[in-house]
């Protein structure tokens, strides 16, 4: 896996680098405008193999051939290279715009046309797309058929010509020419780059090496102990310029228990409901870890942000229907309207990648084999109002799976996803069908009811838990969720309960009912004898308590002085767990190093 350090070109060297990258944007943008930016390119660059720059080159045609200036061959090489990242960039896009043509009417997607992308999307013959992606490509198709009254033939129109920046990314190959060169030497990293004296170069005497070099800290030095130093990237950055430096380190995994996973249980109201689950040799399953609840606190902004959006987008649509879309008033409402897209964007993102990487720390924790989620193509939002939580609902399913894949896959822990059906309605004790009821002294049924009741055994527990144990039966048994295995809870038998909602004599007296197994002993619920205080702990309600966490999430978990239950078989997380980005428990890994990770919000 590649880790990456950036160094800060100092000021002196920034009219070199300006000049460079000058050439650069030049040739990106006249090869992509001349040539390459068309649907069959980027159709074709999906089945291209080997290096991206060999994509456009050609031993019988020079792209170069009529360029006046002198440009060194390996130049050239990271053009194309910065060509195919170009068009690279857009390829998930192409994907998502061809298949919305193919799935919807030539009409602006409102309701119907969601529905129709929706259910298409998450068939088993469909090619995954993100979700994030889908919906940006489905906003610009809306705004290009209220401008044009139809949808585009190509991509290609409805996206323009790219207008790159002049960044740099430095073939990987070793070429006729060396127009960088990275070294250590004495503790420092030496870059020396060759640019142009002008911006017209007219033969190789206009190029000239700077050497640039950077003071290094002692995580680089780890990492160049360990790892590979790669080819690196020059761009602009808020400091001027900016050299990023890859380097290969070897993957390090962690230690896992076999056949131990962490099931989740995707939701609005909290972005996720975990539990750990072990496959015993007896054919039953066993909970070895409380329940743990991440609830982002940005989550109500980012309704906020949302529903502000839509509004404004009513309000566009209004003008539009009076035919004011060329008044002032209308451009000041689209330039708020997209300005409040992108802060939606920025802010959903920040919150999956915190989830995400909360995910990834229970599950090494806890020495996990596999994260386990619903494959749902649309979370029940509950009773969250209209189209503001559909669409959250939707993106939790597809950016948090893919962030907490990417993170997964650097500790070398597996995600799997298993089908959602029956894992909300079957009971985790005795697999029959249970209900979905309003509170532990209320059994009255009720779809969004956030209370599960068994009334064959008499099983109680929070909604959300239910599910989660469900998710880890169903992925573990192989089977469909009325032939999954039982769950044998931990010994206390304090890791499933109903929340404690009033200290009322009917709640007591369903404890006391469902709590009780043929020999008297506790079976998955918490009995009369505990305190009020572990009743809370125990169940499924949400308390809130802080625990580990990362500085802008709240995971909440149910252990009694650690804001969770009572442990058994399961280690002391809430006193060692490390929280932050998971790339820095993948340094720390390769390296060697065994000091506490500081907190941190990386991505």
């Amino acid at each position: 896996m590649q880790l990456t350090e950036q160094f800060h070109v100092p000021d002196d060297c920034h009219e070199a680098c300006d000049r460079l990258t000058t050439l650069v944007q030049k040739h990106t943008q006249r090869l992509l405008t001349d040539e390459y930016w068309t649907d069959q390119h980027l159709d074709a660059l999906k089945t291209h193999t080997g290096q991206s720059y060999t994509y456009i080159r050609d031993n019988d045609h020079d792209a170069f051939e009529t360029v006046d200036e002198y440009v060194y061959s390996r130049f050239k090489r990271c053009v194309y290279h910065r060509v195919t990242h170009v068009l690279d960039a857009h390829a998930d896009e192409y994907q998502a715009f061809n298949f919305v043509l193919d799935t919807v009417a030539d009409r602006k997607i409102k309701q119907i046309g969601w529905k129709r992308l929706r259910n298409q999307l998450f068939k088993d013959a469909t090619p995954y797309i993100e979700w994030r992606v889908l919906e940006s490509v489905v906003e610009q198709l809306n705004q290009y058929y209220d401008r044009h009254g139809h949808f585009p033939e190509k991509y290609t129109e409805l996206v323009g010509t790219p207008e790159p920046n002049g960044t740099l990314p430095y073939a990987p190959d070793k070429g006729d020419y060396h127009i960088h060169e990275l070294t250590v030497e004495n503790g420092d990293l030496v870059f020396v780059v060759n640019a142009p004296d002008s911006l017209s170069p007219d033969s190789y005497h206009d190029w000239t090496e700077h050497e640039i070099r950077f003071p290094t800290h002692s995580r680089f030095h780890e990492l160049v102990r360990v790892g590979d130093v790669k080819a690196p990237t020059l761009h602009t950055s808020e400091h001027g310029y900016t050299v990023d430096v890859p380097v290969d380190v070897p993957e390090n995994g962690i230690d896992t228990v076999e056949n131990r996973v962490l099931a989740v249980d995707l939701g609005v109201k909290k972005q996720a409901t975990t539990v750990v689950l072990d496959d015993c040799e007896d054919g039953t399953h066993k909970q070895v870890a409380p329940p743990e609840f991440i609830d982002h606190p940005s989550k109500d902004k980012l309704f906020r942000v949302k529903s502000d959006a839509e509004g404004i987008n009513d309000r566009l649509s209004e003008l539009r229907r009076q035919g004011k879309a060329h008044t002032d008033r209308f451009d000041h409402l689209l330039s708020e309207y997209q300005q409040t897209r992108q802060k939606e964007r920025r802010l959903r993102t920040q919150i999956q990648h915190d989830v995400a990487n909360q995910l990834v720390w229970l599950a090494a924790e806890y020495g996990c084999e596999t994260i386990v989620f619903e494959s749902l193509g649309q979370l029940d939002s509950g009773n969250t109002s209209g189209s503001v939580a559909w669409s959250i609902s939707s993106w939790a399913r597809a950016e948090l799976l893919e962030y907490t894949d990417y993170k997964a896959e650097l500790l070398g822990v597996d995600v799997s996803t298993v089908n959602p059906w029956g894992t909300s309605r079957h009971c985790p004790q005795c697999g029959e069908n249970g209900q979905t009821v309003k509170a532990p002294n209320d059994h009255t049924e009720q779809r969004h009811g956030g209370h599960f009741h068994c009334p064959v055994c008499s099983y109680e527990c929070d909604r959300d838990v239910v599910g989660a144990v469900n998710v880890g039966r169903k992925h573990l048994s192989e089977s469909r969720m009325e032939q999954a295995n039982p769950v044998e809870y931990i010994s206390t038998g304090k890791h499933a309960s109903f929340p404690s909602h009033a200290n009322s004599t009917t709640e007591n007296d369903v404890c006391a009912r469902s709590s009780s197994g043929p020999d008297g002993s506790v079976s998955g619920v918490q009995s009369t004898t505990n305190t009020e205080q572990e009743q809370d702990l125990a169940s499924g309600r949400q308390t809130r308590l802080p625990q580990f966490r990362a500085s802008s999430l709240t995971t909440t978990r149910r252990e009694a002085g650690t804001g969770g239950l009572h442990q058994t078989n399961s280690s002391n997380t809430a006193s060692r767990q490390a929280s932050g980005s998971v790339t820095r428990h993948v340094l720390a890994s390769a390296t060697g190093s065994t000091r506490i990770l500081p907190n941190t919000t990386e991505n």
